[in-house]
């Protein structure tokens, strides 16, 4: 019999996952394109330049721009 591994957030917890999703929803489109491809399709930043027709320069300027967003909401909590 396979057991089902549950994962249970604190209230706390949550609120931070929620904080997150509310800062990543404010991106712009390719910055959320920059953050997935980083984040998620594990892409170095000379690759996501590259593939986005951008300098190396310019995608780690956004990058630190979704990391500014994201502190600025978390900031923002209680």
């Amino acid at each position: 019999m396979a057991r089902e591994a549950k994962m249970a957030l604190s209230d706390r917890e949550s609120e931070r996952l929620a904080r997150i999703e509310t800062a990543l929803l404010k991106l712009s489109d390719l910055d959320w394109q920059i953050f997935l491809a980083l984040h998620f399709d594990d892409m170095s930043v000379r690759e996501i330049a590259r593939h986005a027709c951008l300098s190396q320069r310019r995608v780690k300027r956004r990058l630190c721009r979704v990391i500014r967003i994201v502190a600025r909401e978390l900031e923002d909590g209680p």
